[in-house]
Parts: structure tokens; sequence; C-alpha cells
């Protein structure tokens, strides 16, 4: 049958499916006319409905280096697509006529659906895509090598014991980097403390800060079983140029402003 011809329902099935075919492979010249022929009769049809979700499919799904798509959103994405496929090949394949259509999917609920389908797992990835992804967490010690490698103006101090009975037999070193605001501490045989009654504190002694009030730089505890302990500085203010780090005693969760009546470990910056 000549295309012309076709009755009023499979001329709206052949509209989707030409629109269908421009969406995803392009049409031919004549194929572009017999469309433009098919959107006047149905002025009804959002002509670039399909164009739209093509594209925004195209978009989302685009691959990204090292972020795969979760096996469950491409099982879906792959169960929709051969739908689709399986509907196209339903659609062209040869069967008797049925004096009865009002039962059967027309074109345009058909292509509706696909739309839907295709529309939720665009939707999907989305998502997938602007949710924050997890972090890869580096472990402490393989950071604190990584900043002694590669910033250049990482200084490494031993820790120097005073009479507190916490810094008996302790030992130990901190790296910081100024340019980086970040640093570690290593600490080996620091008395263990319980955290319910009281934490150890960092503080950072700077040029640019009153010396009654050095910088928080945090508060950690000691592992019970080892007295050992690796800590990641965390200043509360930036450090300007640093003189002196020292070790407190203080309540669980630290003070603002301490009074040094427990400080079991200090570490003098050298300065030029």
């Amino acid at each position: 049958m000549n295309e012309g011809n076709l009755p009023w329902n499979g001329r709206e099935e052949r509209l989707w499916d030409l629109l269908a075919d421009r969406a995803v492979a392009g049409l031919n010249e004549s194929e572009a006319q017999e469309l433009e022929q098919l959107l006047a009769e149905f002025p009804e049809v959002d002509a670039d409905a399909l164009d739209r979700v093509a594209a925004e499919m195209d978009l989302a799904l685009a691959p990204v280096a090292s972020e795969p798509l979760p096996a469950a959103l491409a099982a879906k994405i792959a169960q929709a697509r051969a739908g689709e496929l399986a509907s196209k090949h339903d659609d062209h394949r040869e069967t008797k006529p049925s004096p009865v259509r009002s039962e059967s999917m027309s074109a345009g609920q058909r292509w509706a659906g696909w739309l839907l389908i295709a529309a939720a797992l665009f939707v999907a990835v989305r998502v997938w895509r602007t949710e924050p992804q997890p972090k890869t967490v580096i472990p402490l010690a393989m950071a604190r090598e990584e900043l002694l490698r590669d910033a250049k103006d990482t200084v490494k101090l031993d820790w120097t014991a005073t009479e507190d009975p916490a810094a008996k037999g302790a030992a130990g070193d901190l790296v910081w980097s100024n340019a980086r605001q970040e640093g570690f501490m290593r600490f080996r045989g620091l008395a263990a403390n319980d955290p319910s009654k009281q934490q150890y504190q960092l503080w950072i002694f700077d040029t640019a800060q009153d010396e009654r009030y050095p910088i928080d730089g945090g508060v950690f505890d000691v592992d019970p079983s080892t007295g050992d302990v690796l800590v990641r500085i965390v200043p509360k203010l930036r450090v300007t140029k640093p003189t002196l780090f020292a070790v407190t005693v203080e309540k669980p969760g630290g003070v603002v402003v301490s009074s040094r009546q427990r400080l079991p470990l200090l570490a003098k910056v050298p300065q030029s």
C-alpha cells in the first residue's frame, strides 16, 4: 500500500515511526517531506518530543571516566531498549488485517509509553550523576607520606616530652605544610586517655596570634592498647607562621582557651 493511501490510524503510526527514525538515525529527503505532510495532518503531535528525549538520553548516558553506571540502572536501560526494539519489530511484522482496532495500542500511545520509560531512565541517571559520590578515603599514613613527598615547605619536628605523667615514655613527630595548611602528628607510648573524662588537644602558636590565644588544632584520643596514634592536624584558624606546637590535656571536646596546667608534649619550629 502506498504511504499516502494509508488509513488514518496507519498514517498516525507512520508519523510516529518517522519521528523515531529522525531522532535515532535521521531521515532522507523524501522521508523528511513525508514527515512534514503528516505533521500538518496531526497538529496535536509534539514534533520534537522524541528528538528531545534522544538528546537528553545521549547527554545523560555519555561515558564518564572511571564512573560506570550502577548495574541495576544499566539493566533497566537495556531492558527498556530491548522492549522498544521488540515493539518496532512487532509493528513492522506482517499480520492479518483485524476488523477491530480499538483494543490495540495506537502508535501515539506506544511511543508515549516509550517516552515515559526514557524520561524515567533519564531522571534516574541525572539524579545518580548529580548526587555526591563517595570520595576515596586515603589512609592517614599514605596522606602523610604524600605530604612529605609533594609539599616543598613541609617541616618535620620531633616531640619533646615534659614532666607530665602522660608523656612518660612518649615520643613521636609532627609534619606541617603551611602552604597546604595541613599536617599530621604521630605519637608512640603516649598515655591512653578516657574520652569521657579527658582528651588531648593540639595548640599552634603563631606569629600573627597573641600567645595567650594559640590556634586550636583539634582534639584526639590515644589507642589504649598501644599508646600509638596518627592524627591529622585540623586548625580552626589559618596559620600564618607557626612557632610552636603544644599538646595539652583537656576536658572532653576540648576548650577555647587552655590553662596549660597539663602540657605533655612540645615541638618547637626553628626560626630562620
